[in-house]
């Protein structure tokens, strides 16, 4: 397989010239990204099994290092593939479907809830039912993100939005709590319950914590954390759409007040967290520690497996114990019924923060791109131009409504609706029994591998997915070239107001076919503002007026 993890070797140089202001900003923030995914990789091949499924996946071997292993994707209707490696799980891919939204002009939850959620189940390896369901329910072309109200919408409090939210401290310029909105919005688009958004909001703060110290917050200072994130349902109650919206559709679902509810569950935080120091207060090693915060929290109980409240605090726990960040996996990944490799995935972030002298002993899956997005991201928080992310145009973008029409052809080569091209790689594709559907090995042009569904014969990507046309890289002097194997050249020239542009008469056609929808509408006119001049602006609304008059 082309795919295998080698053994780990020095890093290669910097992607970007970044500035070293004795922080070490750049160092832990690689080291983060890849102790993320190498906690998620080794706590994937130990997910939802017991001791003997545990040792078929190995084949008898400790689980003290990534391999490569077997396993069923795709649900009933799937197949048995050998995942190489150092694979990595959903936690990591839509860890990068995050870093991907994110460019000099901060966090797009537009692109993130509309193109990358519901194109993300075409490849995705595990994720939670709440996860799911948000992504689907995305693909349907008049569901804003924050409104995105599927069949318990209001009650989904996992940790799948705490396991991606490391790219917005990675990019935070003052890791203070500038983060924190972001951090909220994307979480909205998955998981609405406090508990999630609260969980995913004290990880981020025990990661900056870790970016600006580089050591792990004790549990003391994680019940601090937790006190100071009190007030921030504010933050909810500020933004425009969440809380002339949002927080109205909550409150009618779930029959309380969220501010009550957001102080319910704060208290919640600090009680998890007091119980863990109560149950390792003494112990006299580590993974004794970690065993008896598990034992104490209820970790392998269903109900509290994947919670978004407990597993941050589990996880910071250990990365406040742990030697190194090796050891720390290998016992979260080793602590069956619980989740394991979302709470490696989340320790390895805070570890690897801490520990930028640490090499993981074997690289995880697609390492040159998980360093390059690492190195976007500093660069981004130390207000440089950086090489983003295209994607189509909302205005015209049509998402997949299944999750075997992600993979398309285009010009004749293979491309994935959103992503953009891709190249099969050297790979029998696995076919379900029926030979409806198969799975295939393909890599992005910005250096992704994914295991995509697809169907026999791929379908013609649809009208008005297409990419724009990549702009010349940045030059950047100092830095080495960046070829499309490390990542995607997408930059916009330094004096395009933003990334996309405005198509001024897609967007009067757009909103006239939108007319009635005031999100729609108001979508385009904001398109409009942003991206294009004045004088578009003016075009736009003048264009609407006679109808908007009707």
């Amino acid at each position: 397989m082309t795919m295998k993890s080698e053994p780990s070797q020095a890093q290669p140089e910097l992607f970007y010239p970044l500035n070293d202001s004795g922080d070490n900003r750049a160092a832990r923030t690689r080291s983060s990204m890849l102790w993320a995914a190498y906690g998620d990789a080794l706590g994937f091949i130990s997910e939802l099994t017991d001791e003997k499924g545990l040792k078929r996946r190995t084949r008898g071997a400790p689980l003290d290092r990534l391999m490569a292993w077997k396993r069923r994707v795709g649900g009933r209707g799937g197949v048995n593939v050998e995942l190489p490696a150092g694979c990595w799980s959903d936690d990591t891919q839509l860890r990068l479907a995050v870093s991907r939204s994110i460019d000099n002009h901060g966090f797009d939850v537009e692109t993130f809830a509309r193109i990358e959620l519901p194109v993300w189940p075409s490849y995705a390896l595990g994720g939670g039912r709440a996860s799911k369901a948000a992504a689907k329910n995305l693909a349907a072309h008049n569901t804003p993100w924050y409104a995105n109200t599927f069949s318990g919408w209001h009650d989904a409090g996992g940790n799948g939005a705490a396991m991606r939210i490391q790219p917005h401290v990675w990019a935070s310029p003052d890791l203070q709590d500038g983060y924190l909105l972001d951090v909220i919005a994307d979480s909205i688009c998955t998981h609405s319950h406090p508990r999630a958004i609260l969980g995913a909001c004290f990880h981020a703060s025990t990661l900056a914590h870790c970016l600006r110290s580089g050591t792990p917050p004790t549990l003391d200072e994680c019940a601090e954390i937790a006190v100071g994130l009190g007030d921030v349902h504010s933050l909810i109650e500020s933004h425009q759409s969440l809380s002339t919206m949002w927080i109205g559709l909550w409150e009618r679902a779930a029959e309380k007040s969220y501010r009550s509810q957001w102080q319910t569950t704060i208290h919640e935080l600090c009680d998890a967290i007091h119980q863990a120091a109560a149950a390792t207060d003494g112990t006299k090693h580590f993974a004794d520690a970690y065993l008896a915060a598990c034992n104490q929290l209820e970790l392998q109980a269903e109900h509290q497996k994947g919670s978004g409240i407990l597993t941050p605090v589990v996880a910071a726990a250990l990365a406040a114990t742990a030697p190194n960040p090796h050891k720390g996996m290998v016992v979260a990944a080793n602590r069956l019924g619980t989740d394991t490799d979302t709470i490696a995935t989340m320790a390895g972030a805070l570890l690897g923060a801490c520990h930028i002298t640490s090499q993981p002993p074997e690289n995880p899956l697609d390492s040159a791109y998980l360093l390059a997005e690492a190195d976007r991201l500093t660069a981004i928080s130390q207000g440089q131009q950086t090489d983003n992310y295209q994607y189509p145009d909302i205005l015209t973008w049509s998402a997949p409504q299944a999750q075997a029409d992600a993979l398309v052809a285009d010009n004749g080569q293979l491309a994935v609706e959103g992503l953009g091209p891709v190249r099969a790689l050297d790979i029998e594709m696995s076919w379900s029994s029926r030979k409806d559907f198969a799975w295939q090995w393909v890599q992005t042009d910005f250096g992704q591998t994914l295991l995509i569904k697809r169907r026999p014969e791929v379908r013609l990507q649809q009208v008005g997915n297409t990419l724009p046309p990549p702009p010349a890289p940045l030059s950047i002097a100092g830095s080495r070239k960046v070829t499309k194997a490390d990542k995607q050249t997408f930059c916009p020239p330094s004096d395009a107001p933003l990334d996309r542009g405005l198509d001024i008469d897609a967007a009067v056609n757009h909103a006239k076919e939108h007319i009635d929808d005031n999100y729609e509408l108001g979508y385009t006119i904001r398109r409009a503002a942003r991206d294009g001049t004045i004088n578009d602006l003016v075009a736009v609304v003048a264009s609407l007026r006679d109808d908007l008059r009707r």
